[in-house]
Protein backbone atom coordinates (compact mmCIF):
# COMPACT_ATOMS: atom_id res chain seq x y z
CA UNK A 1 0.00 0.00 0.00
CA UNK A 2 1.41 3.62 -0.96
CA UNK A 3 1.31 6.16 1.71
CA UNK A 4 1.14 10.06 0.92
CA UNK A 5 4.64 10.34 1.61
CA UNK A 6 5.47 7.66 -0.53
CA UNK A 7 3.57 8.79 -3.63
CA UNK A 8 4.63 12.33 -3.02
CA UNK A 9 8.42 11.38 -3.29
CA UNK A 10 8.06 8.81 -6.00
CA UNK A 11 6.21 10.99 -8.29
CA UNK A 12 6.48 14.58 -7.84
CA UNK A 13 9.16 14.96 -10.17
CA UNK A 14 7.61 13.23 -13.43
CA UNK A 15 10.71 13.18 -15.63
CA UNK A 16 12.61 11.45 -13.07
CA UNK A 17 10.06 8.83 -12.58
CA UNK A 18 11.32 5.62 -14.11
CA UNK A 19 8.89 2.97 -15.84
CA UNK A 20 11.72 0.74 -17.68
CA UNK A 21 15.47 1.08 -16.61
CA UNK A 22 16.32 4.25 -18.69
CA UNK A 23 13.32 5.18 -19.67
CA UNK A 24 11.16 8.12 -17.54
CA UNK A 25 7.37 8.58 -17.59
CA UNK A 26 7.67 11.61 -19.99
CA UNK A 27 9.57 9.73 -22.67
CA UNK A 28 6.96 6.79 -21.80
CA UNK A 29 3.83 9.21 -22.37
CA UNK A 30 5.53 10.39 -25.59
CA UNK A 31 6.24 7.22 -27.23
CA UNK A 32 2.50 6.66 -26.78
CA UNK A 33 1.28 10.40 -27.99
CA UNK A 34 3.17 9.59 -31.25
CA UNK A 35 2.25 6.33 -31.93
CA UNK A 36 -1.38 7.35 -31.76
CA UNK A 37 -0.21 10.41 -34.07
CA UNK A 38 1.26 8.07 -36.51
CA UNK A 39 -0.95 4.86 -36.69
CA UNK A 40 -4.46 6.23 -35.80
CA UNK A 41 -4.12 9.58 -37.33
CA UNK A 42 -1.15 9.63 -40.26
CA UNK A 43 -2.26 6.02 -40.92
CA UNK A 44 1.14 4.74 -41.30
CA UNK A 45 1.89 1.12 -41.79
CA UNK A 46 3.21 -1.34 -39.31
CA UNK A 47 6.42 -2.08 -40.59
CA UNK A 48 7.24 2.03 -39.71
CA UNK A 49 6.62 0.62 -36.47
CA UNK A 50 9.81 1.71 -34.89
CA UNK A 51 9.93 5.47 -36.27
CA UNK A 52 6.99 6.78 -33.85
CA UNK A 53 8.55 4.77 -30.88
CA UNK A 54 11.96 6.50 -31.42
CA UNK A 55 10.67 9.91 -32.26
CA UNK A 56 9.32 9.80 -28.90
CA UNK A 57 11.40 9.04 -27.35
CA UNK A 58 13.67 11.33 -28.05
CA UNK A 59 11.20 13.76 -27.88
CA UNK A 60 10.60 13.15 -23.99
CA UNK A 61 14.63 13.26 -23.99
CA UNK A 62 15.88 16.16 -21.61
CA UNK A 63 19.00 17.76 -22.78
CA UNK A 64 20.67 20.00 -20.06
CA UNK A 65 17.04 20.03 -17.76
CA UNK A 66 14.85 20.83 -20.97
CA UNK A 67 12.64 18.46 -23.29
CA UNK A 68 14.03 18.38 -26.52
CA UNK A 69 9.77 18.56 -28.23
CA UNK A 70 9.86 21.83 -26.31
CA UNK A 71 13.39 23.11 -27.94
CA UNK A 72 12.24 22.05 -31.19
CA UNK A 73 8.96 23.44 -31.00
CA UNK A 74 10.46 27.12 -30.60
CA UNK A 75 12.36 26.62 -33.17
CA UNK A 76 9.86 25.20 -35.91
CA UNK A 77 8.17 28.14 -34.25
CA UNK A 78 10.14 30.71 -35.17
CA UNK A 79 11.21 29.69 -38.79
CA UNK A 80 7.63 29.38 -39.56
CA UNK A 81 7.25 33.10 -37.94
CA UNK A 82 10.26 33.70 -40.59
CA UNK A 83 8.73 32.38 -43.72
CA UNK A 84 5.22 33.74 -43.67
CA UNK A 85 6.57 37.62 -42.43
CA UNK A 86 4.96 37.76 -39.54
CA UNK A 87 6.35 39.84 -36.82
CA UNK A 88 8.75 38.19 -33.79
CA UNK A 89 7.51 37.27 -30.71
CA UNK A 90 8.60 39.39 -27.58
CA UNK A 91 8.54 39.97 -23.82
CA UNK A 92 6.10 42.09 -23.73
CA UNK A 93 6.44 42.53 -19.88
CA UNK A 94 10.57 43.50 -20.37
CA UNK A 95 9.63 46.12 -23.16
CA UNK A 96 6.85 47.66 -21.31
CA UNK A 97 8.98 47.69 -17.85
CA UNK A 98 11.80 49.12 -19.77
CA UNK A 99 9.30 52.18 -21.17
CA UNK A 100 8.50 52.48 -17.52
CA UNK A 101 12.16 53.01 -16.63
CA UNK A 102 12.33 55.48 -19.74
CA UNK A 103 8.94 57.37 -18.38
CA UNK A 104 10.36 57.35 -14.38
CA UNK A 105 13.53 58.65 -16.09
CA UNK A 106 12.22 62.05 -18.05
CA UNK A 107 9.73 62.75 -15.09
CA UNK A 108 12.86 63.18 -12.73
CA UNK A 109 14.85 65.90 -15.17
Amino acid sequence: MLTIKQYKTEFVTQAEATILPRVTMTQFMMVIVCAVIFFGGLHIPMWLSPLPLILGYLAGYRHNGELVVKRVRAYVSIFLHQQTGRPRRVNLQSHWDSHEVRTLRQADK
